[in-house]
């Protein structure tokens, strides 16, 4: 199948999911705002005869909904994701529909985890000598009471980059505004202060060790965090071993297309470039790349 068609493929899929997606809609205010008055005219038992048809039609048209919407998005991915990884970095892996596991995301001690997890868009690959791995994350967490709650513990991008072997116990930073902080159980973590003040005024830092915050932390680097924080928001790291666990919040859109306008090949490219250009930044801000030349 050749560019021209795959396009036109995915437009005929997006005007069909968008199309279910009203039909079901207008059907639940029909039903939920005409069908009571109108049921109640009637008997009890054809009443639930009828309400149970409108149940079935809907499931079922959803359901085949739902086989458009998988077909669109496995189109989509292979075509604008996965063919671009190639052209940035060294033996990527791409799995659209798998992530991380919440097994994986606790051990980042990033964030806390909630008992709502959800994952996709899995890569991995090297850029510029350094491996990296990253993913969506959504983690939730939901409270029954009086009325259900559902609390977004984070909803972003995940990474873990890789360094050369070196002993740093767990050495966490929050931004000021990261909330839902995860706390790592292996070690008694300890608040700990820098030098400098602006830098404590706009993050938290946790160790395991005091002398390895101050390691991991030097003016430099604390200088990266501070770029890292304006061109991200809140942000959350984790220095542990040799490898770099980082998180911020900036929802699940990464890789996905935008179902409210039409596709176009040139529009659909840059947002792939944008969301790859992601993982090529933070290894050039962090000057990872340099860190594991050494």
């Amino acid at each position: 199948m050749g560019t021209y068609e795959i396009i036109s493929r995915l437009e005929t899929l997006r005007k069909e999911i968008r199309i279910r997606n009203n039909v079901i809609i207008i059907s639940l205010l029909v039903v939920f705002l005409v069908g009571g008055p109108v049921l109640g005219t009637i008997s009890p038992v054809l009443s639930i005869l009828l309400f149970i048809l409108w149940f079935v039609v809907v499931l079922l048209y959803g359901m085949h909904g739902t086989n458009k919407s998988k077909e669109f998005k496995e189109l989509y991915k292979q075509h604008f994701v996965a063919a671009m990884l190639g052209e940035f970095f060294e033996n990527p892996q791409y799995i659209w529909d798998k992530g991380f596991t919440s097994d994986t995301v606790r051990s980042f001690g990033i964030s806390q985890l909630g008992d709502r997890f959800y994952s996709e868009d899995y890569i991995s690959g090297t850029y510029k000598g350094v491996p990296f791995e990253q993913s969506d994350v959504k983690i939730q967490s939901e409270t029954d009471g009086e009325e259900r709650t559902t609390t977004s513990y984070f909803s972003g991008r995940m990474f873990v980059f890789h360094f050369k072997e070196r002993n740093v116990l767990p050495v966490q930073i929050f931004s000021e505004g990261f909330s839902y902080r995860a706390t790592i159980d292996r070690f008694k973590m300890h608040k700990v202060k820098m030098e400098s003040v602006e830098f404590n005024k706009s993050f938290d830092v946790m160790a395991a060790d005091e002398h390895d915050a101050f390691y991991v932390l030097t003016p430099q680097m604390m200088e990266k965090l501070f770029e890292l924080q304006s061109r991200f928001g809140n942000v959350a790291l984790n220095f542990d071993g040799h490898k770099l666990f980082l998180g911020y919040n900036c929802g699940m859109g990464a890789f996905d297309a935008d179902m409210k306008r039409p596709i176009d090949y040139p529009t659909e490219k840059a947002k792939m470039k944008k969301d790859v250009q992601v993982i090529m930044d933070i290894i050039d801000i962090m000057e990872l790349a340099n860190q594991n030349a050494q």
